[in-house]
């Protein structure tokens, strides 16, 4: 994937900050803030920036418009040793940016969601592990433009796809992007549910 421009880079991962600073997940990890809002904001555009890095270096990244107002992160089929390496590389900056309880909380909620993933053999197939559009550009259909490449590389590779999501109320709309619920699981570091979502392979 070629390399994203750095100040959309940059916007990319403060529009998935403020996306996503309400998901379960994202709250879990950012524990070390406590109720401060604006660091856990800031934490979250780091947190973001790492997960851009790593989907550049490994596997692929599409920005939702010309100035970054969202972005799609996947883990492709690239070669299992650049996947390893990429997210080795990111690992090592969370675990400083997260801090002891948030890493924590970060490798037991990964942890939690391989093992309830295990059984779905989706080992060969593409994760739309990171998506999301700034709060003030929703609702102008970027969400399934930037899904759009994504998708259409998938197609042309013959593959599966899937993704994990905390928040019901996104069921529909991956729905129509051929998405299906493949379970919904309970997450026991973060109390929630989260529901698994299946592309099987389409024709290009």
């Amino acid at each position: 994937m070629s390399s994203t421009p750095h100040t959309e880079a940059s916007q990319a991962a403060l529009s998935l900050a403020a996306a996503l600073i309400g998901d379960p997940f994202y709250r879990a990890v950012t524990v070390a803030c406590g109720d401060d809002e604006t660091a856990r904001l800031a934490m979250l555009e780091a947190y973001f920036a790492l997960a851009l890095t790593e989907g550049e270096q490994a596997g692929r990244v599409d920005l939702a418009d010309a100035v970054g107002n969202g972005a799609a992160i996947w883990t492709t089929d690239a070669p299992a040793a650049q996947r390893q390496a990429a997210y080795a590389q990111r690992e090592a900056a969370l675990r400083v940016l997260l801090g002891e309880q948030g890493y924590a909380h970060f490798t037991a909620i990964v942890g939690n969601m391989e093992h309830a993933l295990a059984p779905h053999g989706l080992q060969d197939a593409w994760y739309l592990s990171i998506a999301g559009i700034a709060p003030d550009a929703q609702g102008r259909g970027l969400g399934a433009s930037v899904l759009a490449p994504g998708l259409a590389a998938v197609d042309a590779a013959g593959a599966a796809c899937f993704l994990e999501t905390y928040n019901e109320r996104s069921l529909p709309f991956y729905a129509r992007m051929g998405f299906v619920v493949a379970g919904r699981y309970a997450e026991a570091v973060t109390g929630c549910d989260y529901w698994l979502m299946v592309r099987p392979p389409h024709a290009a």
